[in-house]
């Protein structure tokens, strides 16, 4: 690219990041916005639970329902960091998929050391992480059309990771089995397959 072409997009790419930061759009309200995704899905759960009558089925908090609320903080943060095309830290590449391998990381461990059942139940899981992603994916995706992100592969990555976060977490408060072998087949690895059918359309959407 020649020195002219370069400054061009230079050019752009920060009169994008003032008008957006003019209008009533900039980074701290978009993670207050993706902030309250994370909440949302919790609270769905605790609905769905309530009415469900299965109040007694939340697990408690610690270790992995903690995990799936600070991977969806922590990629609500990086999401909204992103959505700015001045945003050029490479650290986001590195702590991007942190919590995911990390909540990949427990549920392996707790499958070879705990007791596995002979009997693995996979249940409606799957579609309940598919709807609600859909329906807080519909909602959220208001929040970034208008964006500029610079680096659509990883803006639609983090977003892949906010949605599927708060669908784990509202999954947690309905889902009344806690084998790991249950959660890695039923949960994690829907989750993933998941990611991998998404990524190609959510990345064109944040192309710009």
């Amino acid at each position: 690219m020649s020195n002219s072409e370069s400054d061009k997009t230079k050019k752009l790419i920060q009169t994008l990041s003032s008008d957006l930061e003019k209008g009533s759009l900039n980074i701290f309200t978009l993670f207050l916005s993706c902030l309250g995704l994370v909440f949302l899905g919790i609270l769905v759960g605790w609905a769905a639970s309530n009415l469900s009558g299965r109040l007694n089925t939340f697990p408690g908090w610690w270790p992995e329902p903690a995990l799936l609320l600070v991977w969806g903080i922590f990629s609500a943060y990086l999401l909204s960091k992103l959505a700015f095309p001045e945003e050029t830290s490479t650290w986001i590449f590195w702590a991007a998929g942190v919590f995911l391998f990390a909540w990949i990381a427990l549920i392996l461990s707790r499958f070879f050391t705990e007791e596995v059942p002979s009997h693995i139940h996979l249940g409606l899981c799957p579609a309940i992480i598919a709807s609600t992603s859909i329906f807080f994916g519909a909602g959220a995706w208001f929040l970034f059309k208008n964006t500029a992100s610079s680096r659509p592969g990883l803006s639609g990555f983090l977003f892949l990771n906010l949605l599927l976060a708060s669908s784990n977490l509202c999954l947690k408060f309905v889902c009344s089995v806690q084998d790991p072998s249950h959660i890695l087949i039923s949960h994690l690895a829907f989750t993933l397959v998941w990611i991998g059918a998404l990524y190609i359309p959510i990345r064109k959407k944040f192309s710009w």
